[in-house]
């Protein structure tokens, strides 16, 4: 019987047609990322349709083909994963059966459920491009939302209504002259959270790991336009993520991890001391914004002993897509929430908030168990990246739909997928493109 050597030179056609699949996908996935950043900004101008729905085509036919690809190789943790979403979404439908709006449904979806499925395209990406390639368009976004914003900050806000921005009319903005602006994204708070992700994700570039300086240059950039930025809930998941990295970098036993802590403990009320005055300057100490918010909590919340209470109002009944509803003329609850733990709630009640529960558990066992796989060299440290910024939405869930903010909530999704998949120092595989 002959044998067949693995490391025979496959026939050129047949090495074109396996690698045209990967190309493409790549190809088309840095395509969306920089489409979806800029997205807010072409709404702006070129209100169809097409428009409106070419960014949702693009992210439903990524994720069901990187499912496709991936989902053989990954059964035991994508069959739990996607049981537990498919109930959280059939529970979310079941008040179709009582009279809501399929219109409704769907932009609830659309929202926090497609988003979600881009963890699948992130998964494939990893397996296809590695995380440099991924972090070097990711850059390019970070350098445009910083650009958009002086440009913004340099027009005013007068100006900027007066070119179609009417988004742009924030309270704060307009009445307190705090800087409020939207950037490339739809949304200020849209901005700022998306200046997080894509910082923390470019600090992971090839080029930030390897020069010191440069790493540096991206976080006092991060910080100084998320500062200005004034958003304090995403500076809370800023703050979160850095605890939770520190503690996932010393959690090992040795010398130098050791002399760290004792530093980090002496310097600590300095620090303490120094970002109070900080944030006193920036007036992002004030709390009559929590406290309103308690108020709406308070008031207009769903009774947990009520059946809605117990299964929800339906996908889509609060948060960004009753926002959503409510301005195209459908009878909508046109209710914030700002809060993420409360709009699941409202959505799916208390069962589908236990499935939500479930549901990143299995994200953060999963990540955990990926992180202790990795060898002591790995310098990308991606699972430990994707932990803290899972401890940093959680806390910022608290006063904001951190899940719906688009295209924030995107890219953390594609991050989480990466993590899940990418491992043994494959994060710069070869692309062969075109």
């Amino acid at each position: 019987m002959q044998m067949i050597s693995l490391n025979a030179r496959s026939h050129p056609l047949v090495q074109v047609r396996s690698d045209a699949p990967s190309s493409l996908f790549l190809v088309s996935m840095h395509i969306l990322i920089v489409y979806l950043s800029i997205y807010g900004l072409v709404s702006i101008y070129v209100d169809n349709i097409v428009i409106r729905t070419l960014k949702d085509v693009g992210m439903i036919l990524v994720s069901l083909f990187a499912l496709s690809k991936m989902y053989r190789e990954q059964t035991s943790f994508l069959n739990p994963f996607l049981f537990v979403m498919g109930s959280v979404i059939a529970l979310g439908s079941l008040n179709l059966f009582m009279g809501s709006s399929v219109v409704t449904l769907i932009y609830g979806l659309k929202i926090t459920f497609l988003p979600l499925m881009m963890m699948f395209a992130g998964m494939l990406f990893a397996k296809y491009g590695g995380f440099y390639a991924f972090a070097r368009t990711i850059f390019i976004v970070f350098i445009l939302l910083i650009v958009g914003w002086l440009i913004q900050y340099s027009l005013g806000i007068e100006k900027l209504i007066t070119m179609g921005f009417v988004y742009g009319v924030n309270i704060k903005n307009y009445l307190e002259g705090v800087p409020r602006l939207s950037s490339i994204t739809y949304s200020p708070d849209g901005y700022a959270y998306t200046l997080v992700i894509t910082g923390l994700i470019a600090e992971r570039m090839k080029a930030a790991v390897k020069y010191n300086l440069f790493r540096i240059s991206i976080q006092l950039l991060t910080i100084g336009f998320l500062l200005l930025s004034t958003i304090r809930s995403a500076l809370v998941l800023w703050i979160v993520y850095q605890i939770f990295m520190f503690i996932l970098k010393i959690r090992k036993y040795n010398k130098k991890n050791t002399l760290i802590l004792g530093i980090t403990f002496m310097l600590l009320p300095i620090g303490v001391f120094v970002g109070t005055r900080l944030l006193d300057s920036y007036n992002l100490l004030s709390v009559a914004s929590l406290l309103d918010r308690f108020n709406s909590w308070g008031s207009r919340l769903t009774s947990p002993l009520s059946m809605h209470g117990v299964v929800g109002n339906g996908i889509g009944s609060v948060g960004a897509a009753s926002r959503r509803t409510h301005m195209i003329g459908l009878n909508s609850n046109n209710f914030a929430v700002d809060n993420q733990y409360f709009s699941f709630y409202e959505q799916t009640g208390w069962i589908g908030l236990i499935y939500f529960v479930v549901l990143f558990t299995m994200l953060a066992v999963a990540l955990i168990r990926k992180m202790d796989m990795l060898p002591s060299s790995d310098k990308i440290c991606l699972p430990q990246m994707a932990t803290a910024l899972l401890a940093g939405i959680a806390a910022s869930s608290l006063t904001t739909n951190v899940l719906e903010m688009f295209p924030a909530n995107i890219f953390f999704w594609i991050v989480i997928g990466m993590a899940l998949i990418g491992s043994h120092h494959e994060y710069d595989k070869p692309q062969k493109v075109g």
